[in-house]
């Protein structure tokens, strides 16, 4: 999508009628609210350049047949995100390879999965291993909890009440609802942070959300144009964290000093 429908795209949400009332999002609002969820998701955003035919990459298991090999092209990114009170798990990657982070009793564990020849594997510090890092409040308090990736972080804290957004999470103002030709219902949000006007749509199926999409335009400090967007899949959303992410994996032993 161009910046230039991007912009439009936005705008028309900008100067729609505010007088419509959400309602199917207030259940999500409820869950993200009370800290108490998990949520499985699946982003299909097309990348501005799908194949990889003007690259030449001396790995990857098709080696120089850049017209097949893989390892550049777009797939789709996948998330999980589990939250129970202090303790969090986010992971975020493609197929076989999801970086992680574990916020459990006041530390952070950073670590990737990769899923290769030998099963799962799991890298800290290195093979197996991790060290936890001390968990940083005040970056919490400051700018929020994330949900993985930064576009998907913002279409959920786009959902949280008021009271429960930091100073640094932008007001989102419900803009327009209605039905699409295939039968979903929407409501639309907007939000204008200084030059950047951002828009989000939540599509639903029945009660159940089904679908994300994401549009921001505006002028960075120097006076650039800039836009970016994201359609996500939500494949879970839940009000029951899933315990077993909670704790760190078998095969990756915890070797922080205490």
């Amino acid at each position: 999508m161009s910046c230039k429908k991007i912009f439009l795209t936005v705008m028309a949400l900008i100067i729609m009628s505010a007088q419509v009332h959400a309602a199917k999002i207030d259940a999500y609002q409820k869950i993200l609210d009370g800290g108490r969820y998990t949520i499985r998701y699946e982003n299909f955003t097309p990348a501005d350049r799908v194949t990889n035919r003007n690259v030449v990459a001396l790995y990857g298991k098709n080696g120089l047949a850049v017209e097949t090999n893989d390892f550049f092209r777009n797939r789709p990114l996948s998330g999980v995100i589990v939250g129970d009170g202090e303790n969090r798990y986010e992971e975020v990657g493609y197929k076989d390879f999801f970086q992680c982070r574990l916020v459990k009793g006041g530390e952070n564990f950073i670590f990737t999965k990769y899923a290769g020849k030998r099963g799962l594997e799991y890298f800290g510090d290195k093979r197996g291993k991790v060290t936890a890092n001390p968990r940083n409040y005040l970056i919490e308090m400051l700018s929020g909890v994330t949900f993985g990736d930064v576009n998907f972080t913002e279409m959920m804290t786009a959902i949280f009440s008021d009271a429960k957004k930091t100073s640094a999470q932008k007001k989102y103002k419900l803009m327009a609802s209605g039905t699409t030709a295939d039968g979903l219902t929407y409501e639309d949000f907007a939000s204008r942070d200084g030059n950047v006007v951002s828009a989000i749509r939540y599509l639903f199926d029945g009660d159940k959300l089904t679908k994300i999409s994401f549009a921001s335009y505006g002028r960075n400090e120097f006076g650039e144009l800039k836009a970016r967007r994201c359609i996500v899949k939500i494949l879970t959303f839940s009000a029951t964290p899933e315990q077993s992410l909670l704790s760190l994996p078998a095969g990756l032993v915890d070797v922080t000093k205490r």
